[in-house]
């Protein structure tokens, strides 16, 4: 059964539709503890376009409430309503339609997610998509025509566009039961529970946005601009010195006696000639292949070597700065709120946040340069201050609470703060002054001040483990022969041996259940497709007792499960350190926005980024330290049930700016 709710005449009769008042329908509504919710709006930004139709209901029934014509604002009693129910409200992508309740003074208690359920279900795998449309049709077997979306602003209320908005909220329930089964089988519950309250919360950052002084930011590209110029004449200059005369004219500039340098700095094959010509390195391999690459992860390990180098990358950088960060930025600000809005993307393959969306226009907010110039541009509303806090070496106390290597948990025990230089000391025993029992911070700031060159490759080493990598990953990141690349791998797990333990562990389990599970506490998941997959596909193979083993396709087999494995063994690593991080994150914004809500804080106390470990919020000056007090005891207390062995602290600082 439809109903419709409202304030205007129909100007033809519905079929199989009844017209019922706002009390009625709210009755109606109250005997129920899940209810799908959908919106139809006149576009998708909340602040500018109108919400246009709200529809709740059951398989049973749905109501259909004509926003338009109680002039786009949700009437007081369907308000008080959705603020009040107590039960669960179903979505699909609902960090849309909370936006738009948010404007409306609307905030959810309890949602569940179709969408996000469907991506824990299938992190990993290959899919034929998360929609709605096609969602139901896997647990419904209905064929929605998606066609009709957006035409409520043409058409009006047809029997059409009031039929489609039905069907949105129809089958919610369904999926939910449905999904709900194979959530329990894959004891994935949990996982989804965090992400549903997550949810609530990611909807509120998107919501309050961020303000920029784009007078400021103007200023600073100007500068940088200025700054590009010096850095190219002085790379000509470099040229010229180094006598590099074939980049030149043969014809000298009357005004400023100089010559004209021929090359273009922005074509990477002449650049890539005249580095080589210096003795540069500018080959890789990629996929098998050999091929010539400039980017700064291949130039930045040779920078010592050739000075140049330094020049190029600083002057490609703040190209890169010019035209990502540049005077464009002025179409990111909305034109109601004076703040950028940007979107962020839920759940990558590690569970963690992505920022940005080329589909909506927003830029990327959890990748704005560190420096003070650039996040000073961020700034807080006249009488407000800005509160950045972020956890402590949040990635490698995870990984040795999930390792529970001895050598990496004595760092925490001795309260020591130079985890590089500590690497080095376990890794190189040359260059000790004491034995591990007697390891001071003392120690530690004489390995920092006399052997700079160890402890840059323990510092690389331990972020190229913590992410997958071997020895040739260490090679390529510190620019070193790959023999010595691989004796430092190998030393690094001598000095930490019972991780190696652990890695192999975690591959093992991969190995065995065909998907890395993160943590036991989520129990969230990475799958990988066992079919499609060629070391799955080789073991399976070598099962069959009809496996003719000596073939050039089984060989071929062989190099790619090779490949697949490797990446296997890099994932399980990597995920479940990022993935259990950003579960802790999460968990703290919840607790952090529960607060907010207690307080009635709502819009006054906003959360205006999130970048990975760091949680920047803006608040009123005169609520500084009881906001930031709140937001460390918050982010400290979610790290509890994942860190027991060395606890999570998370530091603050406060401006009237971004700082970081």
């Amino acid at each position: 059964m439809i109903y419709l709710i409202t304030q205007q005449e129909s100007l033809f009769p519905y079929e199989n539709i009844t017209l019922i008042t706002l009390s009625e329908a709210i009755q109606k509504l109250k005997q129920y503890t899940l209810l799908g919710l959908d919106t139809e709006t006149g576009g998708l930004d909340r602040f500018t376009k109108p919400l246009l139709l709200l529809q709740l209901g059951t398989f049973e029934e749905q109501f259909l409430f004509d926003i338009i014509s109680y002039n786009n604002l949700i009437p007081d009693e369907l308000k008080v309503f959705l603020n009040e129910f107590l039960g669960t409200f179903i979505l699909q992508n609902a960090k849309f339609d909370l936006g738009f309740l948010f404007k409306q003074g609307v905030i959810l208690k309890k949602v569940y997610d179709t969408m996000l359920a469907e991506i824990i279900l299938t992190n990993g795998l290959q899919y034929s998509g998360r929609d709605l449309a096609t969602i139901s049709y896997k647990y419904c077997q209905i064929s929605l025509n998606k066609e009709i979306r957006g035409l409520i602003i043409h058409l009006g209320l047809t029997q059409e566009v009031l039929e489609y908005g039905a069907n949105d909220v129809k089958y919610l329930i369904p999926i939910k039961q449905t999904q709900e089964i194979l959530l329990q089988e894959k004891n994935l519950l949990r996982a989804l529970e965090l992400d549903n309250a997550f949810v609530i919360v990611l909807a509120y950052v998107e919501f309050c946005g961020i303000k920029l002084d784009y007078e400021k930011w103007v200023e600073k590209t100007s500068k940088n601009q200025e700054k590009v110029l010096i850095l190219k004449d002085e790379l000509e200059q470099q040229l010229f010195e180094d006598k590099k005369y074939e980049w030149f004219s043969g014809m000298q500039d009357m005004f400023t006696l100089k010559f004209d340098c021929l090359l273009n700095w922005d074509s990477p094959k002449q650049v890539t000639k005249l580095l080589k010509s210096y003795g540069v390195n500018t080959t890789i391999k990629q996929f098998g292949e050999t091929k010539e690459s400039i980017d700064a992860k291949v130039l930045e390990p040779q920078q010592e070597k050739f000075p140049i180098l330094k020049k190029y990358l600083a002057f490609k950088e703040l190209q890169k700065e010019i035209s990502t960060y540049g005077e464009s930025w002025k179409r990111y600000i909305n034109p109601v709120t004076h703040r950028i809005h940007t979107t962020y993307q839920q759940l990558m393959d590690t569970g963690r946040l992505s920022s940005g969306n080329k589909h909506d226009g927003t830029p990327n907010m959890q990748n704005i340069p560190s420096d003070h110039e650039t996040r000073s541009c961020f700034i807080a509303e006249a009488g407000n201050i800005m509160i950045d806090a972020d956890y402590q070496g949040q990635e490698t106390i995870v990984l040795a609470n999930l390792s529970k290597e001895p050598n990496l948990l004595k760092f925490y025990e001795k309260g020591l703060k130079d985890m590089h230089s500590y690497i080095a000391f376990l890794m190189y025993p040359q260059i000790r002054i004491c034995n591990l029992d007697e390891i001071s911070e003392e120690a530690l700031v004489s390995i920092k001040k006399n052997h700079k060159d160890k402890r840059q490759i323990a510092k690389s080493a331990g972020f190229a483990i913590a992410y997958g990598g071997d020895g040739a990953t260490i090679s390529k990141n510190c620019n070193i022969s790959k023999s010595d690349g691989i004796f430092v791998y190998n030393s690094y797990f001598a000095a930490f041996p019972e991780m190696k333990q652990y890695f192999n562990y975690v591959f093992q389990l991969a190995d065995h259940y065909g998907y890395i599970q993160f943590n036991n506490i989520t129990q969230r998941k990475y799958f990988f497709d066992l079919e499609k997959n060629d070391y799955f596909s080789l073991k399976k193979s070598l099962k069959d007792p009809l496996f003719a083993y000596n073939t050039p396709e089984i060989h071929e087999l062989e190099r790619a499960a090779g490949k697949a494995k490797n990446e296997i063994q890099r994932k399980a690593q990597n995920f479940c350190i990022q993935g259990t991080s950003s579960d802790i994150t999460k968990y703290a914004a919840i607790l952090f926005f529960k607060e907010i809500l207690k307080h009635q804080w709502f819009n006054v106390v906003k959360i205006v980024n999130l970048v990975h470990d760091e949680i920047l919020v803006e608040c009123p000056q005169n609520m500084e330290e009881e906001v930031k007090n709140l937001l460390i005891l918050s982010m400290e207390e979610a790290g509890k049930p994942f860190c027991k062995i060395v606890p999570l602290k998370a530091d603050a600082v406060s401006g009237t700016y971004w700082i970081h």
